[in-house]
């Protein structure tokens, strides 16, 4: 999915995660049901996001940024939530921003907003995902 609603274009890609369910240590699974990228166009920056639903999504929360996004997201059980992470390809590193991806499994309908100003993306985008 491609829009350009605001000044930045953005693509968003989903993926099935493949590993959903398996386990990484003892007693410790993995829960995201989707994996993705967002990729911005103008400043080019790539962000990695891993879809979970309410629970498990808040569960991860570490700042008090974090819970001001929880405390500001509608909770519905037909909704997957993600955090944003800035993905430096050429380090691998991931960097936690301010904002949140979500993605209403009833419509389709999807919500990016990216806060990370040291790149200059300040930005909300709402799009209809396509599934293929």
């Amino acid at each position: 999915m491609l829009t350009n609603d605001g000044k930045i274009e953005m693509a968003l890609r989903l993926y099935e995660n493949a590993t959903y369910g398996t386990t990484f240590g003892k007693g410790m699974y993995r829960r995201a049901l989707y994996n993705g990228s967002v990729d911005l166009k103008n400043p080019n920056v790539k962000y990695v996001v891993d879809l979970y639903n309410f629970e498990d999504w808040s569960n991860q929360a570490r700042n008090d940024m974090q819970m001001e996004v929880i405390d500001s997201v509608h909770q519905s059980n037909n909704m997957l939530y993600s955090w944003i992470h800035r993905y430096d390809s050429a380090t691998k590193h991931k960097t936690l921003v301010t904002g949140v991806c979500t993605l209403d499994l009833k419509t389709m309908e999807s919500m990016v907003l990216i806060g990370d100003e040291e790149v200059g993306a300040v930005e909300t985008w709402h799009a209809s995902v396509d599934c293929q």
